[in-house]
């Protein structure tokens, strides 16, 4: 892929993330770049674009876990230490 293929393909990201439909998308590309991407393409960007949203969700919920289990593993070993 060339460079102004990935070029347009981080701006088809850009405008996907905010809501924009297909047809505005395509508009925006020819604008911009002077042509645009199949609706196939952009339908395989859509996913990529999920699939990042997605993960990031998940990597926020497990970074939230790991702060609880700190938390309780030092409240633990506190409490341990106080006992002995």
């Amino acid at each position: 892929m060339g460079r102004m293929d990935e070029e347009k393909k981080i701006y088809t990201k850009n405008l996907l993330r905010v809501g924009i439909p297909y047809r505005e998308i395509q508009t925006q590309l020819k604008i911009k770049f002077g042509s645009g991407f199949s609706n196939t393409t952009i339908q395989k960007i859509q996913v990529e674009v999920d699939e990042d949203e997605n993960l990031r969700a998940e990597l926020e919920r497990v970074k939230n876990e790991l702060a609880l289990y700190k938390k309780l593993y030092f409240e633990l070993l506190e409490a341990m230490k106080e006992k002995l």
